[in-house]
């Protein structure tokens, strides 16, 4: 949950690095929230294969619109600095946009020991 409020008090912060730990614990808490949204709109019988919504399951689509708008610049913002806290400029991450699994290597690869050009080292 740590890495999930770090990200979200960055929230359009380009600048600076961003650890794996903070990376992970944004993306597990938005895994999370995302299966809570699709056991609200199984249990509100959203309609999967006609994709009809109705009643109580529009309300979560919009709530899941919502959310999903809310956290599209925290994300960017969040896998920029953690291009960047490898040593990449953040620019690198649109590429990771269209080529996820350079987004996913880039995951799991620590960052530089010591400050780089893009700012000291998270873990000190």
């Amino acid at each position: 949950m740590g890495g999930y409020m770090t990200a979200l008090r960055r929230y359009a912060e380009f600048s600076g690095r961003s650890r794996r730990s903070e990376y992970w614990g944004f993306v597990l808490v938005n895994v999370l929230i995302s299966i809570v949204f699709s056991i609200l709109l199984l249990v509100s019988g959203y309609d999967y294969e006609a994709m009809e919504p109705s009643g109580f399951s529009i309300v979560v689509l919009v709530l899941l619109g919502i959310y999903a708008l809310a956290m599209l610049i925290p994300s960017i913002a969040l896998q920029w600095r953690r291009y960047q806290d490898i040593g990449w400029p953040g620019a690198v991450s649109i590429i990771g946009w269209f080529v996820n699994l350079l987004t996913l290597i880039v995951a799991f690869i620590p960052g530089n020991d010591g400050p780089n050009q893009y700012g000291p080292d998270p873990k000190a």
